[in-house]
């Protein structure tokens, strides 16, 4: 009994002292509401059917209800309010996911002469692809055709003008599946964009006319012709990956970057730089703050009667809108100019703003507008890098400024190279578990090569590209761009001699959503809150960390078509049964799995160990040999798993087998379990884990709970 009442003491206690300190943080609470708002949008994603449509809403309601009847019960309205921001970030992504109804295309179709209205046009390694919206495609109902598909074109063709009317044949299948249960799910992106099919044509384009278009797709077509010319004119200057890096940086479009050098940018933490965020956007309206800051300055009679700093900071306001118009409002775009924006209505209502409300509020709106960027990593690691510095910057504000006044400029020179470091140091480690998620990977020398690539694209590039758009429409821009293009190739060369480097990159096995999940809360506590209870978000943390390794990777993986099968031997490796096709797909299995990409094809007649013995009609699996065989040796005589790649092995297989998995149809199979080609296109890739309980199946779509984008 004394025991038990020292262990309620103690909770009281704890309780107590944890009520104390959130009511000493009041001014923190507008933090976390866009943390309630995003975990009301992942709830829904991790549903595994859709709810009911008046779910969210009535929830909502429900709770905005009680909250207001609360009365003066902190504690309760507290948690009513959590709940509430909850529930609206649920009914938010309900709403969007109600409202699009992007019909997907469920078979492949074609070739068939598709006619719609080009509406973008992205620059590729090889060639160009179109986005037509409002398409007609025959021989599919008026309400099965999607919004919008997106058209690769061939290789020697030129893309039509944006804004005009074109029939291109082609051939049409559903957008990319997700290669493997739990992976980037490309379906539900493309559903959310309004793409509900993709493809490749046989024919060049054939303009039929001017498409008629409301004032926004007017604007649009406008914004994507400008984005042409702008490439174009880089394009007659430059080539290769540095024109690809200039043009991204020029107009937003990233996708012509060759796929080598991609990785190379990736491998060596100097992707970000690619994307249009804050480092541009902030350089963007601080040029043009000062500039017109300047230029009033000069006018006698302004500068005496008006406060010039207020007229400079609409203008860098303007300018960094026209600015995003430009390149386009992706999630870290859209971000850094909310932010900017806050920080120019700051000077115009003579009020300072808190970076950390400012981001707070930049991630509702961002949340709001689109909530289904939540699951993708471009939202995830810009506000998690950009919420880990100004935490860290929060801490050290105060030394650092009185260090830096106490020096001259030795110390300032020190202080610039060591925040380069410090900042790339504090982005890495905040985004490790971002990029351990979603791309298995982490960039070790993302500190050498930021310290080289963004002085080159703040203090030449970035600059040299505002003057380039003040030039092209006088026709002087050659020059410029080539010195742009200077810079690119000092960036580009940057990253290959990095990701060139011995381990270059930290390779990982895809974490659990458990450990993701404990490392995105520990790590919002420790930088959400100010006291020192924050310190208390470093357990889930150490937890996720510890978890993140005991992470389970399936013992065989079957793509959503059939065609390539994965398997693992008795020392843990996966093996693929053919060393052609795949593609992506495979990729990253290999890179889920911890490898670098494509795992090995194994041996025509099965693996060394014995657990896969393979002859011309397919292949025989034992799991339980490979599983007691890393112990110690055993019988063979456990479970069997057969690969049938032939109708002529099904007969023996059926009979002995506990699992066929064919590539042909498998009607009046008596296996216990059987994959046959019907079952992978209604259920996409599988995933499969060899328990002692049974065989444990995880599939990328549930035909029983069918998602809108399934």
């Amino acid at each position: 009994m004394h025991v038990t009442h020292r262990v309620l003491a103690a909770l009281v206690s704890i309780v107590a002292s944890a009520y104390v300190n959130l009511v000493e943080e009041r001014e923190r609470w507008v933090l976390w509401v866009p943390v309630f708002l995003g975990a009301g949008i992942a709830l829904y994603f991790a549903l595994p059917g859709e709810p009911p449509p008046w779910s969210g809403l009535l929830f909502t309601l429900g709770v905005l209800g009680l909250y207001l009847l609360a009365g003066n019960r902190l504690p309760l309205r507290l948690t009513l309010g959590a709940l509430l921001a909850l529930g609206v970030g649920f009914t938010a992504v309900q709403a969007r996911t109600t409202w699009l109804k992007t019909p997907i295309l469920q078979r492949p179709l074609g070739p068939v002469p598709v006619e719609g209205r080009v509406a973008n046009v992205e620059r590729l390694d090889k060639g160009v692809r179109v986005t037509l919206a409002d398409p007609h495609i025959p021989r599919l109902a008026a309400e099965a055709t999607p919004p919008a598909v997106r058209i690769r074109l061939r290789p020697t063709d030129v893309a039509p003008p944006a804004g005009t009317r074109v029939r291109i044949l082609a051939a049409l299948r559903p957008p990319p599946d997700s290669p493997e249960p739990g992976a980037y799910d490309f379906r539900r992106s493309a559903f959310y964009q309004g793409i509900g099919a993709v493809g490749f044509a046989f024919k060049t384009p054939e303009v039929v006319a001017p498409a008629p278009v409301g004032l926004l797709g007017w604007v649009n077509d406008r914004v994507v012709a400008l984005r042409e010319l702008i490439a174009a004119r880089v394009a007659e200057r430059l080539t290769g990956a540095p024109a690809m890096i200039a043009i991204a940086l020029l107009n937003g479009e990233q996708t012509g970057i060759p796929p080598d050098d991609l990785q190379a940018m990736r491998v060596s933490g100097l992707q970000h730089i690619l994307s249009i965020s804050g480092l541009h956007i902030s350089l963007v309206a601080a040029i043009f703050y000062f500039a017109a800051r300047a230029a009033l300055a000069l006018w006698e009679g302004v500068a005496l009667r008006y406060s010039i700093k207020k007229w400079a900071a609409a203008f860098a306001i303007l300018a960094t809108l026209a600015y995003m118009m430009l390149v386009g409002a992706q999630v870290p775009t859209l971000r850094s100019v909310l932010m900017t924006a806050l920080a120019m209505v700051a000077i115009l209502a003579d009020r300072s703003v808190l970076s950390p409300r400012a981001i707070a509020v930049a991630g509702i709106l961002c949340l709001l507008y689109q909530p289904e960027q939540l699951p993708g990593p471009s939202f995830q690691m810009s506000f998690g890098a950009v919420l880990a510095l100004i935490s860290a910057y929060e801490v050290l504000r105060a030394p650092l400024s009185r260090w830096r006044k106490e020096g001259g400029w030795p110390r300032r020179v020190l202080l610039f190279v060591g925040g380069l470091c410090l900042t790339s140091i504090i982005s890495t480690i905040a985004t490790m578990p971002f990029c351990l998620y979603h791309f298995q990977q982490v960039a070790n020398y993302g500190v050498l090569a930021n310290l080289i690539g963004i002085p080159i694209t703040e203090l030449w590039i970035m600059p040299l590209c505002l003057v380039a758009y003040v030039a092209m429409p006088f026709h002087l821009e050659g020059w410029i761009i080539d010195m742009i293009g200077w810079g690119c190739q000092g960036i580009l060369w940057t990253a290959r001699v990095t990701a060139a480097l011995p381990g270059a990159a930290l390779h990982g096995a895809a974490l659990s959503d458990m450990a993701f999940g404990l490392m995105v809360v520990g790590g919002l506590w420790l930088m959400l809150w100010r006291r020192r209870w924050r310190l208390i978000g470093l357990a889930p943390v150490a937890l996720g960390c510890v978890l993140a390794p005991l992470t389970p990777r399936p013992d065989m993986v079957v793509s959503g078509g059939g065609t390539m099968v994965a398997v693992r031997d008795g020392g843990g490796k996966l093996w693929l049964s053919s060393s052609r096709g795949g593609g992506f797909e495979v990729e990253t299995w290999g890179k889920r799995d911890g490898g670098e990409g494509r795992p090995p094809a194994w041996p025509t007649v099965g693996t060394d160990d014995g657990s896969l013995r393979c002859d011309s009609l397919g292949c025989l699996y034992h799991p339980d040999l490979y599983r007691q065989d890393r112990r110690a040796p055993a019988a063979p005589d456990g479970r069997l798993v057969a690969i049938a790649w032939t109708r002529d092995a099904l007969a023996e297989d059926c009979d002995n087998a506990d699992l066929v998995i064919s590539r042909v149809p498998a009607a009046g199979c008596d296996a216990p379990q059987v994959i046959g080609p019907d079952v992978l296109a209604a259920r996409g890739a599988h995933a499969l884990y060899f328990e002692r309980g049974g065989i444990r199946i995880e599939t990328v779509h549930d035909p029983q709970s069918k998602r809108p984008w399934d």
